[in-house]
Protein backbone atom coordinates (compact mmCIF):
# COMPACT_ATOMS: atom_id res chain seq x y z
CA UNK A 1 0.00 0.00 0.00
CA UNK A 2 1.16 3.44 -1.23
CA UNK A 3 -1.06 5.29 1.68
CA UNK A 4 -4.46 4.89 3.68
CA UNK A 5 -6.89 3.00 1.99
CA UNK A 6 -10.16 5.76 1.16
CA UNK A 7 -13.54 5.30 1.40
CA UNK A 8 -16.86 7.02 -0.54
CA UNK A 9 -20.42 6.89 -0.28
CA UNK A 10 -22.86 8.13 -2.53
CA UNK A 11 -23.01 11.44 -0.72
CA UNK A 12 -19.39 12.00 -1.17
CA UNK A 13 -18.40 10.12 -4.45
CA UNK A 14 -17.99 12.89 -6.10
CA UNK A 15 -15.63 14.34 -4.55
CA UNK A 16 -13.20 11.26 -5.78
CA UNK A 17 -14.54 11.18 -9.06
CA UNK A 18 -16.30 14.62 -10.01
CA UNK A 19 -17.97 14.70 -13.20
CA UNK A 20 -18.96 10.98 -13.29
CA UNK A 21 -20.42 10.10 -9.95
CA UNK A 22 -24.36 10.34 -11.87
CA UNK A 23 -23.28 7.49 -13.96
CA UNK A 24 -22.73 5.27 -10.92
CA UNK A 25 -25.41 7.20 -8.47
CA UNK A 26 -27.88 6.57 -11.34
CA UNK A 27 -27.14 2.87 -11.53
CA UNK A 28 -27.55 2.28 -7.64
CA UNK A 29 -24.16 2.65 -5.97
CA UNK A 30 -23.11 2.07 -2.70
CA UNK A 31 -20.01 2.22 -1.68
CA UNK A 32 -16.81 2.95 -3.31
CA UNK A 33 -13.22 1.48 -1.59
CA UNK A 34 -9.70 3.20 -3.30
CA UNK A 35 -6.58 1.59 -2.58
CA UNK A 36 -2.63 2.95 -4.16
CA UNK A 37 -0.27 0.20 -4.49
CA UNK A 38 2.84 -0.12 -5.15
CA UNK A 39 5.32 -2.98 -5.85
CA UNK A 40 7.86 -3.94 -3.03
CA UNK A 41 10.92 -4.04 -4.00
CA UNK A 42 10.21 -3.94 -8.13
CA UNK A 43 10.21 -1.00 -10.10
CA UNK A 44 8.64 2.32 -9.73
CA UNK A 45 5.00 2.16 -11.30
CA UNK A 46 2.29 1.62 -9.16
CA UNK A 47 -1.74 0.85 -9.70
CA UNK A 48 -4.58 2.36 -8.01
CA UNK A 49 -7.67 0.05 -7.50
CA UNK A 50 -11.15 0.96 -7.36
CA UNK A 51 -13.74 -1.28 -6.16
CA UNK A 52 -17.52 -0.01 -6.68
CA UNK A 53 -20.06 -1.81 -4.80
CA UNK A 54 -22.91 -1.33 -7.02
CA UNK A 55 -25.87 -3.18 -4.95
CA UNK A 56 -26.35 -6.26 -7.48
CA UNK A 57 -24.53 -7.76 -10.62
CA UNK A 58 -26.51 -6.17 -13.03
CA UNK A 59 -25.63 -2.61 -11.84
CA UNK A 60 -22.47 -3.15 -11.66
CA UNK A 61 -22.41 -4.37 -15.64
CA UNK A 62 -24.51 -1.34 -16.28
CA UNK A 63 -21.56 0.92 -15.25
CA UNK A 64 -18.97 -1.92 -16.56
CA UNK A 65 -20.94 -1.52 -20.12
CA UNK A 66 -21.38 2.15 -19.83
CA UNK A 67 -17.40 2.82 -19.22
CA UNK A 68 -16.56 -0.28 -21.99
CA UNK A 69 -13.43 1.53 -24.33
CA UNK A 70 -13.76 1.11 -28.06
CA UNK A 71 -11.06 -0.96 -28.24
CA UNK A 72 -11.02 -2.76 -25.07
CA UNK A 73 -9.82 -6.89 -25.10
CA UNK A 74 -11.66 -9.56 -23.23
CA UNK A 75 -9.44 -10.40 -19.92
CA UNK A 76 -10.79 -13.37 -19.53
CA UNK A 77 -11.35 -12.68 -15.52
CA UNK A 78 -14.39 -12.71 -13.17
CA UNK A 79 -18.23 -12.40 -14.84
CA UNK A 80 -17.12 -9.68 -17.27
CA UNK A 81 -13.86 -7.83 -17.88
CA UNK A 82 -11.19 -6.25 -20.45
CA UNK A 83 -8.12 -4.36 -21.06
CA UNK A 84 -7.75 -1.07 -22.66
CA UNK A 85 -4.50 0.97 -22.44
CA UNK A 86 -3.66 1.29 -18.91
CA UNK A 87 -6.34 -0.28 -17.27
CA UNK A 88 -8.07 -3.49 -16.61
CA UNK A 89 -12.06 -3.23 -15.85
CA UNK A 90 -14.00 -6.09 -14.18
CA UNK A 91 -17.36 -7.23 -12.93
CA UNK A 92 -17.57 -9.91 -10.15
CA UNK A 93 -21.30 -10.07 -8.65
CA UNK A 94 -22.17 -6.69 -6.73
CA UNK A 95 -18.77 -5.37 -7.96
CA UNK A 96 -17.12 -3.14 -10.40
CA UNK A 97 -13.89 -3.12 -10.31
CA UNK A 98 -11.22 -0.87 -11.97
CA UNK A 99 -7.30 -1.23 -12.18
CA UNK A 100 -5.36 1.60 -13.31
CA UNK A 101 -2.06 1.15 -13.79
CA UNK A 102 0.92 3.96 -14.36
CA UNK A 103 2.62 2.37 -17.22
CA UNK A 104 1.51 -0.02 -20.20
CA UNK A 105 4.54 -2.72 -19.84
CA UNK A 106 3.95 -5.71 -19.53
CA UNK A 107 5.10 -6.89 -16.20
CA UNK A 108 2.88 -3.73 -14.75
CA UNK A 109 -0.24 -5.31 -16.49
CA UNK A 110 0.39 -9.06 -15.72
CA UNK A 111 0.54 -7.57 -11.84
CA UNK A 112 -2.79 -6.18 -12.43
CA UNK A 113 -4.13 -9.26 -13.73
CA UNK A 114 -2.50 -11.42 -10.24
CA UNK A 115 -4.54 -8.47 -8.49
CA UNK A 116 -7.77 -8.89 -9.87
CA UNK A 117 -7.42 -12.70 -9.87
CA UNK A 118 -6.65 -12.42 -6.43
CA UNK A 119 -9.49 -10.00 -5.57
CA UNK A 120 -11.92 -12.63 -7.38
CA UNK A 121 -10.68 -15.36 -5.14
CA UNK A 122 -11.00 -13.93 -1.73
CA UNK A 123 -14.08 -11.98 -2.76
CA UNK A 124 -16.88 -13.98 -2.29
CA UNK A 125 -20.56 -13.03 -3.78
CA UNK A 126 -24.19 -14.42 -3.35
CA UNK A 127 -24.58 -13.61 -7.08
CA UNK A 128 -23.52 -13.47 -10.23
CA UNK A 129 -23.40 -11.19 -13.65
CA UNK A 130 -24.89 -13.07 -16.50
CA UNK A 131 -26.86 -10.86 -19.34
CA UNK A 132 -26.93 -13.78 -21.74
CA UNK A 133 -30.47 -14.26 -22.11
CA UNK A 134 -30.40 -10.58 -22.43
CA UNK A 135 -27.84 -10.48 -25.12
CA UNK A 136 -29.86 -13.10 -27.22
CA UNK A 137 -32.24 -10.90 -27.94
CA UNK A 138 -30.04 -9.32 -30.48
CA UNK A 139 -29.39 -10.01 -33.79
CA UNK A 140 -25.45 -11.01 -33.99
CA UNK A 141 -24.98 -10.21 -37.56
CA UNK A 142 -23.48 -6.51 -38.02
CA UNK A 143 -23.40 -6.28 -33.88
CA UNK A 144 -20.20 -4.54 -33.05
CA UNK A 145 -18.26 -6.66 -30.83
CA UNK A 146 -18.26 -5.96 -27.27
CA UNK A 147 -21.02 -2.97 -27.79
CA UNK A 148 -24.07 -4.81 -25.50
CA UNK A 149 -24.52 -2.30 -22.74
CA UNK A 150 -27.14 -1.60 -19.70
CA UNK A 151 -28.55 2.08 -19.33
CA UNK A 152 -29.95 2.60 -16.31
CA UNK A 153 -31.67 5.20 -16.43
CA UNK A 154 -32.79 8.74 -18.67
CA UNK A 155 -32.23 6.46 -21.43
CA UNK A 156 -32.96 8.53 -24.70
CA UNK A 157 -33.27 11.46 -22.39
CA UNK A 158 -36.63 10.10 -21.65
CA UNK A 159 -36.75 10.12 -17.73
CA UNK A 160 -39.29 7.52 -17.41
CA UNK A 161 -37.28 4.90 -19.78
CA UNK A 162 -35.01 2.44 -17.26
CA UNK A 163 -33.35 -0.73 -17.78
CA UNK A 164 -33.27 -0.72 -21.36
CA UNK A 165 -30.13 -3.13 -22.51
CA UNK A 166 -28.59 -1.32 -26.07
CA UNK A 167 -26.75 -2.42 -28.58
CA UNK A 168 -24.62 -0.63 -31.38
CA UNK A 169 -24.22 -2.11 -35.28
CA UNK A 170 -22.81 -1.09 -38.16
CA UNK A 171 -24.88 0.29 -40.91
CA UNK A 172 -23.02 1.20 -43.85
CA UNK A 173 -20.16 3.84 -42.93
CA UNK A 174 -22.35 4.56 -40.14
CA UNK A 175 -23.80 3.11 -36.25
CA UNK A 176 -27.19 2.36 -35.70
CA UNK A 177 -28.50 1.59 -32.19
CA UNK A 178 -30.92 -1.30 -31.74
CA UNK A 179 -32.75 -1.45 -27.75
CA UNK A 180 -34.91 -3.62 -26.00
CA UNK A 181 -36.05 -3.99 -22.18
CA UNK A 182 -37.78 -6.89 -20.04
CA UNK A 183 -41.15 -5.72 -18.79
CA UNK A 184 -43.39 -7.32 -16.39
CA UNK A 185 -46.29 -8.31 -18.54
CA UNK A 186 -47.40 -7.30 -22.33
CA UNK A 187 -49.53 -5.29 -20.74
CA UNK A 188 -46.34 -2.88 -19.40
CA UNK A 189 -44.31 -3.56 -22.51
CA UNK A 190 -47.52 -2.13 -24.64
CA UNK A 191 -47.59 0.88 -22.41
CA UNK A 192 -44.00 2.11 -22.15
CA UNK A 193 -44.00 1.38 -25.90
CA UNK A 194 -46.70 4.04 -26.61
CA UNK A 195 -44.70 6.25 -23.73
CA UNK A 196 -41.63 6.07 -25.48
CA UNK A 197 -43.33 6.83 -28.77
CA UNK A 198 -45.19 9.80 -27.11
CA UNK A 199 -42.00 11.21 -25.71
CA UNK A 200 -40.60 11.32 -29.25
CA UNK A 201 -43.41 13.12 -30.97
CA UNK A 202 -44.51 15.53 -28.38
CA UNK A 203 -41.23 16.10 -26.46
CA UNK A 204 -38.86 15.96 -29.36
CA UNK A 205 -40.88 17.43 -32.48
CA UNK A 206 -40.76 13.98 -34.41
CA UNK A 207 -43.57 13.11 -36.78
CA UNK A 208 -45.00 9.80 -37.15
CA UNK A 209 -43.69 7.71 -40.61
CA UNK A 210 -45.03 5.33 -42.69
CA UNK A 211 -44.94 1.75 -40.00
CA UNK A 212 -42.76 -1.12 -41.76
CA UNK A 213 -44.73 -4.19 -42.58
CA UNK A 214 -43.78 -5.69 -38.98
CA UNK A 215 -43.98 -5.86 -36.36
CA UNK A 216 -47.62 -5.46 -35.74
CA UNK A 217 -47.86 -2.20 -33.73
CA UNK A 218 -44.65 -0.37 -34.69
CA UNK A 219 -44.48 3.09 -34.80
CA UNK A 220 -41.77 5.06 -36.46
CA UNK A 221 -40.72 8.72 -35.68
CA UNK A 222 -39.43 10.92 -38.17
CA UNK A 223 -36.84 13.16 -36.05
CA UNK A 224 -35.40 15.70 -39.06
CA UNK A 225 -34.16 12.59 -41.48
CA UNK A 226 -33.15 10.23 -38.13
CA UNK A 227 -35.35 7.70 -37.41
CA UNK A 228 -37.03 6.15 -34.30
CA UNK A 229 -38.35 2.66 -34.09
CA UNK A 230 -40.53 1.48 -31.35
CA UNK A 231 -42.51 -1.89 -30.46
CA UNK A 232 -43.70 -3.72 -28.02
CA UNK A 233 -43.67 -8.12 -28.20
CA UNK A 234 -44.94 -9.51 -25.29
CA UNK A 235 -43.19 -8.75 -22.02
CA UNK A 236 -40.45 -7.00 -24.27
CA UNK A 237 -40.17 -3.18 -25.25
CA UNK A 238 -37.70 -2.56 -28.31
CA UNK A 239 -36.55 -0.56 -30.97
CA UNK A 240 -34.34 1.28 -33.29
CA UNK A 241 -32.35 4.42 -32.35
CA UNK A 242 -31.38 6.88 -34.53
CA UNK A 243 -31.70 4.92 -37.66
Amino acid sequence: PMGAQEEFTPATLSDKIDGKADLYLSAGFVSLRDQRVGFAGGPPVWMEVFVFDMGKPSNAFSVFSSQRRPKAADAGIADYSYEADNELCLVHGRYYVELVCSGLDEPTMKAAEALARSFVSATAVSEHANIRADQALFPSEGMIPGSVALVPSDVFGFDRLKDVFIARYRDGAGEVTLFAARKGSPEEASKAAEELRGFFVDDCGGKAAPAPPSAVGAAVIDLDGRFEAVFASGPYLAGVHQA
